[in-house]
């Protein structure tokens, strides 16, 4: 399949720490970032209280390839942004088609309100419940540039480095 967009994730295998996002038109040409982005989950009861139970709902986001699509905001704006999502609509393969079994859905990128405590890692960015997390600039940004290269369908790449 033909993509509009690539969207390349490179995150720490430690979640606890930032990783970084970037975006290619489908030209090759880098058209986005890289910028920080966080991909760590949370410490749900559903998870055991352990984020780093990626096969499981609101855990770290999973490696491997999906399609996207970009979506509408959603509420509420302090959890997602305010700006409209990627959806990650479908595991193409990697431990992310492994998760895409084990019944993860829903995994988006977006924004949010920034994490309060400077002494984080992770900041300021803030955990999600399984998605990856950019600043809502950044998310702005990245929204455009994908409409910049025509919208419709994408691909991204999520790696451990």
């Amino acid at each position: 399949m033909s993509y509009n967009y690539h969207i390349v994730a490179n995150f720490p295998s430690n979640r606890n720490y930032k990783g970084t996002l970037k975006m290619y038109n489908a030209s090759g040409s880098l058209v986005f970032g890289p910028v920080d982005a966080l991909g760590r989950g949370s410490n749900r009861d559903e998870n055991n209280g352990d984020h780093t139970q990626w096969k499981l709902k609101y855990a770290d986001i999973p490696t491997g390839e999906y399609e996207t699509t970009v979506v509408g905001p959603n509420t509420p704006e302090s959890t997602y942004g305010p700006y409209k999502r990627v959806w990650l609509n479908h595991a193409l393969n990697g431990n992310a088609k492994i998760a895409e079994a084990n019944g993860r859905n829903e995994i988006m990128i977006h924004g949010g309100d920034p994490d309060d405590n400077p002494s984080n890692t992770w900041y300021p960015l803030h955990p999600t419940l399984g998605c990856i997390r950019l600043s809502n600039s950044n998310q702005y940004t990245l929204i455009n540039a994908i409409a910049a290269a025509g919208s419709g369908t994408g691909l991204i790449t999520i790696n451990n480095i």
